[in-house]
C-alpha cells in the first residue's frame, strides 16, 4: 500500500494544492480538531488546528467578550516528518497527548 492509501486509511482525504507547495491532506479528527498533512514527495509538513472557541461555547464557556467562532488553537512551529505513515500516526499520538488538559489539577 502507498503512502496515499495508507493516509487514506487513517481517514486523511485530499484538500487540494498545499499554498506551500505540494499536497495538502486533511482529517477532520472530530467537531472541533483537525489535523493538516502539506506533502512534498520527499517529507511532509504537519500542523493542526482546534476550534477552541466554538469548543468553549458549547461548553458554557467564553474567552473574554470577543465573538468565540475566530478564536482557534494551532501549535507554534508546524512539524516536519519524514514520508513515513509511522512518522505521521506518532504525531499525531503525541497532539493527541499535549491536548488533554485538566483544568481543576491543582498542579497547574
Amino acid at each position: 500500500m502507498g503512502f496515499d492509501e495508507q493516509l487514506e486509511s487513517l481517514g486523511f482525504v485530499q484538500a487540494g494544492d498545499s499554498r506551500r507547495g505540494g499536497r495538502q491532506w486533511s482529517l477532520d479528527f472530530n467537531r472541533f480538531l483537525a489535523f493538516m498533512l502539506h506533502d512534498f514527495g520527499d517529507h511532509v509538513i504537519f500542523t493542526w488546528s482546534f476550534q477552541l472557541g466554538d469548543y468553549l461555547l458549547e461548553k458554557g464557556w467564553q474567552i473574554g467578550a470577543a465573538e468565540t467562532t475566530f478564536q482557534e488553537l494551532y501549535p507554534r512551529s508546524d512539524v516536519k516528518l519524514a514520508r513515513r505513515i509511522g512518522d505521521v500516526e506518532a504525531e499525531i499520538t503525541r497532539v493527541l497527548a499535549t491536548l488533554r488538559l485538566d483544568l481543576g489539577t491543582p498542579n497547574l
